[in-house]
Parts: C-alpha cells; structure tokens; sequence
C-alpha cells in the first residue's frame, strides 16, 4: 500500500523539556555572571540538542515502513501486526526506531507498538506486535508513526504516513456447555442424512433416459432391455445436517440492560456457528430488522464461517427496526428437515414465525437462569470479562464442564409442528 499523505516535525521528550530547563537556567546564569565557562557550558548543552535534531533527521531519512495486518480480528484477542522496515540509505544505519499508530477509530485495549534497535544500510527487517480490540465491529487504522529520538532522547523526529485500513473484528468466540448442546437435536445426533436431491452416490433416487456422458456402470440394464432403451439409475447424495441461527434482539432498547444482553445473544451465536461449522455443519443466519444484507446461502466451510461472522460483527443495535412485522428472508437451500437455533433476549419477546412450518427448533433465551454457563471462554473467563491471548483458532478453547442435571433438563427446545 503506497502512503497516501506524509508529514514530518519536531517533538520535545519528556526527558527533553527537563534538559530546555537546564539549558535555559545555564542561559541566564551566563548572561548574568558573564563568566566563560557558563558560555562553553552553553554552547555544549544548546549543541547536544541540535545534534539530536539532526541526527534524528538522518536516521529517518530514506526509511520506508509498511504495515501488514489481518482484515479481522476477534475481540479481545491480539491480532498480529507486521512492519517492515526497510532502509535504503548507501551508507548510514538507523537506530533505535519506534513504530506505532498515530490515529485510528475503534476501541483499543492495546495499541500496537514496535522497535528496531538497529538497521544497517540496505538491509530489511519486520518488526512484530499485536493489537487488541476491546469490542466487536470495525477498527479503521489512519495513520502510522515512525519516530526516532537517537541518541540522547532528548528530541523525538517523527514523520507521519496516511495508510488507511480497516480490520473486521468478529464477537468473541466460545465453547457451548454439553448442557446446551443437548437441547439441540442436530447436535445430539451425529453423521450426515440423506438428502432429496440426485447426483450422489448412496441410496436410490429414479431411472432417466440415458444421456451422452454418463458412466456406463450407471445404466440399469434390466430396465434398458424390457424398454428398448438405455436408461441409467440416479442416486441421491448426502449432505451434512443443516443449521439456521436466529438472533433476535428488536427489544434491546427495552431493557435496562438491553445492550448487554444483546451482545451476550451476537456471542452465543457466533460460538453457536462456529462450533457447527468445526462439526461440517451447514449453517445459515437470520437477524431479525438488521439494517445491513445477511448473506441467504446454507452451506459450510470457511468462507461462509467468515461471512456469518462478518455479519454479526456488522451488526449495529442502534439501526435494527424493531418492528414485530419485519420479518427477515429465508436463507436460500434451506432443508426441511433445517434445525433452527432461536436465540432472543427474553422469553416473552421471543418469536418463532420465521421458522417454516414442520422444522425442529431450539428456543435460546438469555433471561433463562442457566444462561450464565452456556459460554465458556478459553481461561475461565466469564461473558463480561475480557480475554486477551494469542488467537489459534476461531473455536480454541479448552473443554467445558457438563452443566449440572437441573441444566440440563430445562425447558428451552421444542419441535415445531
């Protein structure tokens, strides 16, 4: 990415203001006492600064730095950010240079930070660091910063680089208790089913005419021969269970601690759809009166994970029509035999008309006294506490324990008719 904007200046360090005092009161008292070694001890104070000035100019000239960092990051976790810096100077070395973010927009628990002690001429290093969001949503870096205070730090020379670019960060991710995934049926069940669809290679599906390019073995010679006419058999294929998650949280504005609770319902469903996409689930999502395009498709893989996930991140309560009558679209390739995962903020605000008629159904509410055990977070952290480590994986976490029985035999799953 080619810097857009550059700037550079002069800033004093702390350590800096602290010598302008010394070098000020050495002003005055050799003005005052015109004595000549106040003059000589002037001249070395006022040239250590200029030599900081300069010095600091030259080790920053010709030193090209870019950034490399991921397009999403999950709250709470670092995310690696990578500068290469490269000097292209003949003969000079650079020292002691600190790398930073002079402006970015989103919440930050840690603001990335690096140094380089030394570069030679014409050689290339990458300084590593992390970056931490505190929450869900878009974190836009503006701009980087480049400085140098060598070698007394006394005057810090930055130079400034416009180099936009935004990271994704998706809610955080944890490990669904056993006591809940027992309420699911998809979950309780393992192996895939057999779908209605032909073009597989499992069970039996119907006869067809034969048409140029089918596999021989495909031909049902027994029929071909009574009929005259070569006809070849159709089986169906298999297709991994299919799972829909519904967040609904149109009545966030009506409870006191509504945004809490609906951001504990964005993470319950990001875990719901990570945990099912690790198990080659097909997944498709549902947000009820969200103000941005949900992706329609039901299907697995990373590239829907990060899709679905994308849209939660995306989610803005603040924009979400809260009318009962907005109903959103069904996913597309949905099967009948979809379970779906409603997840809501309270009982009684609960709906279920966007589920079809004749699907299984789990009805998550957070108001259930059991809610508080359904996530687990890697280190035992609870849904309001932060977790800050090394991400190793979308769905990393150390396993839960079972809920106790009262857990698991509460209402929360019902079969739709």
């Amino acid at each position: 990415m080619k810097p857009l904007n550059r700037r550079t200046y002069y800033e004093l360090t702390s350590a800096g203001f602290v010598f302008a005092g010394v070098v000020a009161f050495v002003l005055m008292a050799a003005v005052n006492s015109q004595t000549n070694i106040l003059f000589w001890a002037l001249g070395v104070v006022t040239g250590a600064l200029l030599i900081s000035a300069v010095l600091g100019s030259l080790l920053l000239k010709k030193l090209v730095v870019t950034r490399s960092v991921a397009d999403h990051a999950i709250a709470g976790e670092p995310v690696e950010v990578q500068y290469r810096v490269a000097n292209a100077k003949r003969f000079m070395p650079s020292c002691a240079i600190r790398v930073t973010e002079a402006r970015h927009t989103g919440e930050l628990a840690t603001l990335p930070e690096g140094y380089c002690l030394h570069l030679g001429p014409g050689q290339t290093t990458f300084v590593t660091t992390y970056l931490v969001p505190k929450h869900r949503g878009v974190v836009e870096l503006h701009e980087q910063r480049v400085c140098c205070s060598f070698p007394f730090g006394f005057i810090n020379r930055a130079v400034h680089t416009v180099l936009p670019q935004k990271i994704t960060v998706f809610p955080r991710v944890g490990m669904l208790s056993r006591g809940l995934l027992a309420r699911s049926r998809t979950f309780s069940s393992t192996g895939s089913v057999s779908s209605p669809n032909r073009g597989g290679a499992d069970e039996f599906y119907g006869l067809r005419e034969y048409v140029a390019g089918d596999p021989l073995r495909s031909i049902h010679w027994r029929r071909s021969a009574r009929t005259g006419k070569l006809v070849v058999r159709e089986l169906t294929s298999d297709t991994p269970p299919t799972i829909v998650v519904v967040v609904d949280v149109r009545v966030w504005r009506d409870l006191p601690d509504g945004r809490v609770k609906a951001e504990q319902a964005i993470e319950l469903a990001a875990s719901w759809i990570c945990r099912a996409m690790m198990d080659h689930f097909a997944v498709g999502l549902l947000i009820p009166g969200a103000a941005h395009a949900v992706p329609l498709t039901v299907t697995s893989g990373r590239p829907q994970r990060q899709l679905l996930l994308e849209s939660l991140a995306l989610l803005e309560l603040k924009k979400i029509n809260s009318s009962p009558a907005v109903a959103p679209t069904p996913p597309e390739h949905a099967a009948k035999r979809a379970e779906y995962v409603v997840i809501a903020l309270t009982r009684t605000s609960a709906s279920i008309d966007m589920v079809p008629a004749g699907n299984a159904y789990t009805l998550l509410c957070l108001d259930d006294p059991d809610s508080g055990s359904w996530l687990h977070f890697p280190g035992g952290h609870g849904p309001q506490e932060s977790v800050y480590m090394i991400p190793e994986g979308l769905t990393a976490a150390p396993a839960a324990p079972a809920a106790n029985a009262a857990g698991q035999s509460a209402a929360g799953s019902s079969t739709g008719s």
